[in-house]
């Protein structure tokens, strides 16, 4: 049930809103408030904000924003700006949540699903003989075959997934 909307405040406490909101969904997801809290801001600034600016109106350390920051740029939700004559680094939010969703966190998907793929295979490949000889696991041959099944099962995922997120009407639709 979607609650209804409160009452617009002031500019300055509804951009701290969504700043906070933005935290929240970024943790919802698993990447952490901080994440979002970063890139809201910059998202709700019509200029490029420095590092240290960010770090002040976050009341985060430097450090901290810095690496937030890094990581938002490899999934390319953000965009490092320089001013002549100024030594500082500015940022800007990319504001096309298609093209941060196809260029930056669709690549990083497929590459730790290929890595979950690439595991599962190894472990399928190993020898039933030896993975009974493994004196840290001693398995009876139908717990070996269901483990053996969980992994096909997960391989088959693993495929499926692989073909879609690498399928043509995805990218047309994105």
């Amino acid at each position: 049930m979607t609650r209804p909307p409160t009452t617009p405040q002031t500019w300055a406490q509804e951009c701290h809103r969504f700043v906070e909101a933005g935290g929240n969904t970024t943790h919802a997801f698993g990447m952490g408030r901080m994440i979002g809290r970063v890139y809201s801001l910059l998202y709700l600034s019509p200029e490029a904000v420095s590092l240290e600016d960010i770090a002040t109106r976050l009341e985060m350390s430097k450090a901290s924003v810095s690496i937030v920051v890094r990581r938002l740029s490899e999934i390319q939700a953000v965009r490092h700006t320089l001013y002549p004559g100024d030594r500082r680094d500015f940022y800007e939010a990319e504001t096309d949540f298609m093209s941060i969703l196809r260029s930056g966190i669709l690549p990083g998907i497929r590459k730790k699903l290929e890595s979950a793929g690439s595991q599962i295979q190894r472990t399928l490949n190993v020898d039933p003989e030896t993975a009974k000889a493994s004196p840290e696991l001693q398995l009876t041959q139908k717990q070996h075959d269901e483990i053996r099944r969980r992994l096909r099962s997960a391989q088959n995922l693993h495929r499926r997934l692989d073909r879609l997120l690498s399928s043509k009407l995805l990218a047309r639709f994105l």
